[in-house]
């Protein structure tokens, strides 16, 4: 039997401990990266070194066994050799040492060598493209610009405000820090700024009536600066967004169609990469930024999370709080699709995957409806149950009235005839009456 080994000194047929062929990588003069090269792609393929070597072997004719390090790379090409291939026993492999012999290279110059090539081989693996990195870094700056962002807004509108306080009333917050960026209250220049005419009436007004503290123009400055500052920052943050789409859309397409570019970006930044988040199971992803609500879920028995940071869809955040697990567990299950798929670089099936989630959410919106006027229609019922048994109480009341009023009149004229004013005498018989009517 022959053995066929690749190394990094190049590739030998060996019989009973011998170089029988070879093709050297030294002798060919190759240099370090190319046979780092070699060797990485040897891994799953077929050198062409080695399929020299193989069809020497083969001229005889006659059939024989070649054992090969990984002889699953070749499945494609079994047919096209009179060989059966086996795998190389590790009891079996010659030592480094000895065939560096057998090609008369010494220990020294062996040591060399090994250090170099496996230094190339190190950097060819760590060149491997990974561009989830990318987005994961890309998101990451995205969140750490928005808690500057926050920070900075809030000292801005304490600073500016205590000098032009009426603007306060604007929400937008990058609107309010172009305003605050042209100084001046008195002096506002308002036409490059996304306000309606009224607005910026009322606001140049403000500015020329405004209540706030007077300040001149070397203490408002720091306020200008910062605003600045603000402004270069937002556009720095749609700029970041604008290539986080375009990475997100070439990565994961069907991630980013199903869930969008910010909240896939997410995913990703709390799995670590697309592989992991591609072997997750789909509770696992449901439950992706509520660690601490889950394992205090664990220790104290509570009710359990229903979701983590896909609650910023718009499709759970503004569902009802009854169909928010529903919901979640549903689009979780999803996004464990469309990250298999992407990982593995199938079709496209962002719009299969997103049509059934919508229908999901359609669905459990008709449910509700249904159910609540199913409420309304028993609870209709039950109040018209209800009117009908006032109206039986109030009967019977009349009717115990009546007979109070019988009883009463009785008393008073036991014979049935006669006025009321007729008071019956002591020991008449109305009293035996009762007696015998209490008796009978």
């Amino acid at each position: 039997m022959f053995q066929i080994q690749t190394n990094l000194l190049g590739c030998f047929a060996i019989r009973d401990g011998k170089i029988i062929s070879s093709h050297s990588f030294i002798s060919e003069q190759k240099t370090a990266a190319e046979i780092a090269k070699d060797l990485i792609y040897a891994r799953k393929n077929l050198l062409p070194e080695e399929r020299e070597i193989i069809k020497d072997l083969s001229k005889s004719g006659q059939s024989f066994e070649v054992a090969i390090n990984n002889h699953q790379r070749l499945n494609e090409e079994k047919e096209k050799f009179n060989v059966r291939f086996t795998e190389i026993s590790p009891s079996k492999v010659i030592p480094l040492e000895e065939i560096s012999g057998q090609i008369m290279l010494s220990k020294e110059e062996l040591k060399g060598h090994m250090w170099a090539v496996n230094l190339e081989i190190t950097k060819e693996e760590m060149r491997v493209q990974e561009t989830d990195k990318v987005a994961i870094q890309l998101v990451g700056a995205i969140d750490e610009l928005n808690t500057m962002l926050n920070l900075m807004d809030e000292r801005l509108h304490e600073y500016y405000g205590t000098y032009f306080p009426e603007i306060d009333a604007i929400t937008d917050h990058e609107i309010y820090a172009s305003i605050a960026a042209l100084g001046n209250r008195e002096n506002l220049d308002l036409k490059n700024i996304n306000l309606s005419e009224k607005v910026k009436e009322k606001t140049k007004e403000e500015g020329l009536t405004s209540f706030g503290m007077k300040l001149e123009d070397k203490y408002i400055s720091g306020a200008s600066l910062m605003a600045s500052q603000i402004l270069n920052l937002y556009g720095l943050k749609t700029q970041l967004e604008e290539n986080l789409k375009k990475v997100m859309t070439e990565i994961c397409p069907n991630i980013t169609y199903l869930a969008g570019h910010l909240l896939g970006a997410r995913l990703l930044l709390h799995t670590g990469s697309l592989e992991r988040m591609a072997f997750m199971p789909a509770s696992t992803i449901q439950m992706l930024g509520a660690e601490k609500a889950l394992f205090k879920f664990l220790r104290t028995k509570k009710l359990p999370p229903k979701h983590g940071i896909i609650f910023t869809l718009p499709e759970i955040n503004s569902a009802q709080k009854k169909d928010r697990g529903k919901i979640s567990r549903n689009f979780a299950a999803k996004v464990a699709i469309a990250a298999k798929v992407d990982y593995f670089k199938g079709e496209f099936v962002g719009v299969e995957l997103k049509d059934k989630f919508n229908k999901c959410v359609e669905n459990l919106k008709k449910n509700t409806k249904n159910f609540k006027h199913n409420e309304v229609k028993n609870f209709r019922h039950e109040y018209e149950g209800g009117e009908n048994f006032r109206h039986d109480n109030e009967n019977r009341h009349n009717n115990e009235n009546f007979r109070h009023d019988e009883v009463k009149n009785f008393d008073h004229d036991p014979a049935g005839h006669g006025s009321a004013g007729n008071f019956r005498p002591k020991g008449d018989g109305v009293e035996n009456f009762k007696h015998k009517k209490h008796r009978y």
